[in-house]
């Protein structure tokens, strides 16, 4: 599986590598203790909130185990609100539950963040091209603030908040679609994918890059529905592309990644078997 871990302790370090995330790695008590969990939410809401913010900045580890009685001693609640926030985290798909293995922070393998970008793209393309009226006023207002915050959130390389602000921005195109099912499905990407960019975006994004990617989707909108579906599809291949380059073991960021969400499990196969067929992989005399 592939672990989206902090880079090099920081969520947002620039250039950082995401770390392996161990199978089994208990959650540490300086993660956990110490919460003020506020008086202005309910307690189910508040727990999802903390636990939410520590798994999208990498402060627990994909993989990690999520035990029930740790977690209830440190929050200084019951189990019941407890599980209801792990329940709305399963849902956003930063979570994963299974009867034997219980529940752990969520860790996906490169074809599925592939399969999640395109998910997108493609959803956002056809909810793009249904548009009833080209966008104006209030939405391009909520767009370019977005957009501002993006560039400001990139200069302070906080790449989690740049993955944030960018959800924010073309959900409003989303929105403006007036598609509830499409939004619905839309909106099921976007933990894993905040969680992944939060952590390895500033290893590949330029600041620049913000403002010219997202204009080119502006003016995409203003063009034929074919068009604006496949410049949008583009737009989230691209960036599945060079998240692949740099999560995916070995990979070097300035390397264009291979077609397709098999291809680097593909090339790994290949050079294993080509070792496997050299009689003395070694090079050393018999």
């Amino acid at each position: 599986m592939l672990g989206t871990g902090p880079s090099n302790g920081s969520a947002g370090s620039e250039g950082g590598q995401p770390t392996a995330a161990g199978a089994d790695t208990p959650t540490s008590n300086a993660t956990l203790s110490g919460f003020d969990l506020g008086e202005d939410e309910t307690r189910q809401g508040r727990i999802h909130r903390k636990l939410r913010d520590l798994i999208l900045t990498g402060g627990i580890a994909p993989g990690t185990r999520l035990r029930e009685t740790e977690l209830s001693a440190r929050f200084g609640s019951s189990r019941a609100p407890l599980r209801e926030a792990m329940r709305r985290l399963e849902s956003e798909g930063l979570v994963r539950s299974d009867f034997w293995r219980g529940s752990r922070v969520a860790e996906y393998t490169a074809t599925e963040l592939y399969e999640l970008y395109a998910l997108r793209g493609l959803i956002e393309g056809y909810a793009a091209a249904l548009l009833p009226a080209p966008l104006e006023g209030a939405t391009l207002e909520r767009m370019a603030t977005h957009l501002d915050a993006m560039s400001a959130a990139a200069r302070a390389n906080d790449w989690l908040a740049v993955a944030q602000q960018d959800t924010g921005w073309h959900r409003e195109i989303m929105l403006a679609a007036h598609r509830p099912l499409l939004l619905d499905a839309w909106d099921s990407a976007n933990g894993p994918l905040q969680m992944t960019f939060g952590q390895v975006g500033g290893a590949f994004y330029g600041r620049d890059d913000i403002h010219d990617r997202h204009h080119a989707v502006l003016d995409a909108l203003t063009k034929p529905a074919p068009q604006t579906e496949a410049t949008i599809r583009q737009h989230y291949l691209e960036t599945a592309e060079r998240v692949l380059a740099t999560v995916i073991s070995g990979y070097p960021t300035e390397t264009t990644p291979p077609e397709g969400p098999d291809a680097a499990s593909s090339q790994a196969g290949q050079t294993e078997q080509s070792e496997c067929n050299d009689p003395n992989p070694t090079g050393e005399k018999p």
